[in-house]
């Protein structure tokens, strides 16, 4: 499902500019994937993004029998919004629903993920649930930056040639 945000003078959602409407959207869209979630031994795990066209995507984590072979939340809606022609996002929420977590941050995978994806220092909203409902005084909000200090670039290496790495 894709939900479109109905914003004040249709005007676009900068990074800082995450309001509190727009932050229950998301919340809202993570809950929704949450209910389509497929586990088989871990808990369930939805996630939302806003993406450059201001509209939300929903992801949740599939799990296979095979281990690693499944994907989280987070990257399942940041597909989502690629498969719909967008290359970056603007905020990401997620939520989950487990008796005995009290607090919830994406893996360090998602965290690369978001991190290439972002539009800059966005921020990423974590909540639990409960009975379907988020649980506000778990709310947990950081930019990416402080989940994700040092995120891997495939230039790590520009200013270094593999010979000056591997010789004394």
């Amino acid at each position: 499902m894709v939900t479109r945000l109905r914003l004040k003078d249709d005007r676009k959602v900068a990074n800082e500019d995450v309001t509190d409407s727009v932050e229950t959207e998301l919340f809202e869209a993570a809950l929704r994937g949450m209910r389509n979630a497929k586990v088989l031994w871990g808990f369930r795990v939805g996630a939302a993004v806003l993406a450059d066209d201001d509209k939300i995507y929903e992801g949740c984590n599939v799990e296979s029998e095979i281990a690693g072979l499944g994907v989280c939340a987070e990257r399942s809606a940041i597909d989502h919004a690629v498969i719909h022609g967008n290359r970056k996002v603007k905020a990401v929420a997620v939520v989950a629903d487990h008796p005995s977590i009290e607090s919830l941050t994406p893996c360090g995978a998602c965290r690369q993920y978001i991190k290439e994806f972002s539009d800059g220092d966005i921020s990423v909203v974590m909540a639990m649930a409960k009975s379907g409902s988020i649980q506000r005084s778990t709310k947990l909000k950081r930019k990416i930056s402080e989940l994700l200090p040092f995120p891997y670039h495939t230039n790590a290496f520009s200013q270094t040639t593999l010979q000056d790495v591997v010789q004394p």
